[in-house]
């Protein structure tokens, strides 16, 4: 009986040790005494590899303008045109909170296409035309009227998916950036009153249109108005569109 009692009392403490073992294991946190943080141990997460220069955006909506289409083209020619009143809005801290400042603006923007190409990708075809473009945003002002940014390039892309050789789409897109096109220009004028110069867009600019409901003004036989055009390029057709703007430029010097 007591070499009974003795082997029970044996295995009770051994298992009542081993219970508090499991426990410290199973509670032990890493972050806990005994087992130091990364912070401790001097470990230091690297900074990144590409850190971003001071960005100034400036974009309008397509819906800012209530008084007629974004865009307008000319028949007879691969000329389109803008001279839509926006909201012009300036955007001087990049993704960082605030810094927006709006600015009611006369948009005048002329553009060339030319270097028409055409690609078939299956049933669809991508149309594609290089573009010489200029364009102000002026204060619409009374007792100002001062241009606010003038932008412009020689080289820029305009491109339409489109169901046939000879039309384009419901939607176009017209874009170029510095380091596709080093012609690229973009001048703030009169916008040293929120802080903004040259010096704080010298490099890296882009620029991008969207053009949507692109319509011809006239019936031509298209089901949904879309446009015609040439073997060359060039619109067959009169035609309206609305359209959006986003646009960006860098300091890299600072």
């Amino acid at each position: 009986m007591k070499k009974f009692l003795s082997v029970l009392l044996v295995f009770v403490v051994l298992l009542s040790g081993s219970t508090c073992f499991a426990s410290d294991t199973v509670n032990f946190l890493p972050y806990d005494e005994g087992i130091p943080a990364e912070k401790d141990l001097g470990i230091v997460a690297p900074e990144p590899y590409y850190k971003e220069p001071p960005t100034t955006l400036f974009s309008f909506a397509s819906d800012s303008f209530n008084n007629g289409p974004t865009f307008k083209g000319m028949s007879g020619t691969s000329t389109f045109v803008s001279n839509a009143e926006v909201e012009l809005m300036v955007d001087l801290n990049n993704d960082s909170y605030g810094g927006t400042v709006k600015f009611l603006s006369q948009l005048n923007l002329k553009a060339e296409a030319y270097d028409h190409q055409v690609f078939q990708i299956g049933p669809q075809y991508l149309h594609v035309w290089k573009v010489y473009c200029e364009m102000t945003f002026t204060h619409v002002n009374p007792s100002l009227n001062t241009p606010l940014l003038s932008i412009g390039f020689k080289e820029g892309v305009l491109t339409s998916w489109s169901p046939n050789f000879y039309s384009v789409g419901e939607t176009m897109t017209l874009q170029n950036s510095q380091s596709a096109d080093p012609s690229i220009y973009m001048t703030p004028v009169e916008l040293k009153a929120i802080g903004l110069t040259p010096s704080n867009v010298n490099t890296s600019k882009d620029v991008a249109f969207t053009f949507t409901n692109v319509r011809t003004l006239a019936d031509n036989g298209n089901p949904g108005g879309l446009v015609n055009i040439d073997n060359r390029g060039c619109f067959k057709d009169d035609w309206k569109s609305e359209g959006s703007f986003s646009a960006s430029g860098c300091n890299e010097k600072f």
